[in-house]
């Protein structure tokens, strides 16, 4: 057994073995086979123990028949009930708009509707997946694997205790239950003046429900208000953080403040991988103690996409350290 529980139920402790670390893939099936395919011939030769997905498996920015985002989640939940442990799926931004039914927008692209038809009869259980993924993973060689990155989160009032063990359900019950029947109305027509469409047209056009029986029907009302629900707006800056692309010259504090807390009876955490941005050349070294990849759609170009292959008990002190530790399925 490669990972155990702790304190937190967000932050997957894996204890020993290689680690293969894989970012955004955006509904891209080539790239997805490669990685994949790559991971069990490492595995098989001995080299390769934990393969982890840094979240955005899915929304890719191309036609329709080329958006692969179900038949990769499909597979993945598959591989989960195989691989047990040994396969980590860490929740990306691109996927909590689906645990939530609200809506993902950048530019003129809007990404949620798509998928949601897509999920078709498969919905309850791609969802349940979303739900369970963690926010975060260490090791005891001092590295911790987030999708994002650092973000203000955690200077909040009990922020590491309430995002390390954020319920997703939790925040929806407690939304659901302060929407009264005499408020609803009204709710529903400041939608629709939000948005400029009836929030009929909007729930079946967006989240592919059926009509007004559909017991999904409120789901994109209660998402919307759970969105000021002060735990989640714990969650929202950790998956959407731009890093030092937001917060200049402050965020190395931000990214101490992070490593400190996964430290907190564990291993010292000494540098953090992530994925999320755009990255030339595949891969790009942020404040001395972050590492990003990017696997497919963020390399510049695609083809420099590049994972990660590091023995989880190694330390690593310095993120330019673990650079010598990337590989690529692109090129031979």
């Amino acid at each position: 057994m490669s990972a155990q529980t702790n304190q937190w139920s967000r932050v997957v402790d894996l204890t020993e073995g290689q680690v293969m670390v894989v970012t955004d893939l955006h509904g891209d099936w080539d790239a997805y086979e490669r990685y994949r395919d790559t991971f069990f011939q490492l595995r098989a030769l001995g080299q390769a123990d934990t393969l982890i997905l840094n979240g955005d498996m899915i929304h890719a920015s191309a036609p329709a028949n080329e958006d692969k985002s179900a038949e990769i989640v499909l597979d993945l939940i598959r591989l989960k009930k195989e691989l047990g442990d040994n396969l980590i799926c860490v929740l990306g931004n691109h996927e909590l708009p689906h645990i939530y039914s609200i809506t993902l927008q950048k530019g003129d692209d809007l990404f949620t509707p798509r998928f949601e038809f897509a999920m078709g009869e498969h919905r309850q259980q791609i969802i349940s997946f979303f739900d369970s993924l963690p926010f975060y993973v260490r090791t005891p060689g001092g590295v911790s694997i987030c999708h994002a990155g650092a973000s203000t989160a955690l200077g909040e009032p009990n922020g590491v205790t309430r995002l390390f063990n954020l319920s997703h359900q939790e925040i929806l019950n407690r939304t659901r239950a302060q929407i009264t029947q005499e408020e609803r109305p009204e709710l529903i027509r400041a939608m629709r003046r939000k948005h400029g469409r009836t929030y009929n047209e909007m729930a079946r056009k967006w989240f592919a429900v059926s009509g007004l029986d559909d017991p999904r029907y409120d789901d994109f009302l209660v998402g919307t208000l759970a969105m000021s629900d002060e735990d989640f707006e714990l969650l929202w800056p950790s998956l959407f953080t731009r890093n030092e692309k937001e917060y200049s010259t402050s965020y190395q504090v931000l990214l101490n403040t992070l490593l400190q807390a996964l430290s907190t009876n564990y291993s010292h955490q000494s540098v953090l991988v992530t994925g999320h941005i755009d990255c030339r050349g595949g891969y790009k070294v942020v404040n001395r103690q972050q590492l990003r990849i990017a696997s497919a759609k963020h390399a510049l170009p695609r083809e420099a996409g590049l994972y990660l292959l590091f023995n989880a008990q190694k330390t690593f002190i310095k993120a330019k350290d673990m650079v010598p530790q990337l590989r690529s399925v692109f090129r031979s």
